[in-house]
């Protein structure tokens, strides 16, 4: 799976790949899902990351870049911050037809329309590829693609991509019904 991910995400951030906005009938995300750890990724607290440091330290532009990446911290903190599934250890979720609202445990609410929309700094694209929500959240050198798919009634599956400080990082966390 993770020599997908390029694909995956090429894909995925395409706009030549729709995103349906009408929900397939039988795919219902209600519910209060609680994280399994031992099905999950290990997520490192990426709060207080720094992007690594680049290979070759030249003169002139690589020095200009470094400073400035270190005056503007890391696009994975700021990911963190921003998608609280990725540490959430309970999420409830309400869906209807055209949208969803999600409570992370820990964490805030979360609202998720079908559609292209504007989030803070984030561009937002939500919709369906067959069975499994897709979430493609874009902004100035960042992008997470969220992918929720029911496994069973009782196993939601989310994977989290995330491309940040000029690097790749997937994550899948599995949830259980309660």
């Amino acid at each position: 799976m993770r020599r997908l991910l390029p694909l995956l995400v090429l894909l995925a951030g395409c706009g030549g790949v729709p995103l349906d906005e009408t929900n397939p009938a039988n795919v219902n995300l209600t519910g209060t899902w609680v994280v399994n750890f031992n099905a999950s990724d290990v997520v490192p607290d990426l709060r207080n990351a720094r992007p690594e440091r680049p290979r070759r330290s030249n003169n002139g532009p690589n020095v200009r870049r470094e400073a400035l990446r270190i005056a503007t911290g890391s696009g994975l903190a700021f990911v963190a911050h921003d998608f609280q599934v990725l540490r959430a250890d309970r999420l409830e979720i309400e869906q209807n037809r055209d949208s969803m609202g999600v409570q992370y445990t820990p964490g805030q609410y979360r609202d998720v329309s079908w559609g292209e929309r504007q989030r803070g700094l984030w561009e937002v694209r939500a919709g369906w590829q067959e069975q499994e929500l897709v979430v493609i959240s874009e902004a100035k050198d960042l992008k997470v693609i969220e992918r929720m798919q029911l496994l069973s009634r009782e196993r939601l599956r989310v994977a989290i991509y995330i491309m940040a400080d000029g690097e790749e990082r997937e994550y899948t966390r599995m949830f259980d019904r309660r």
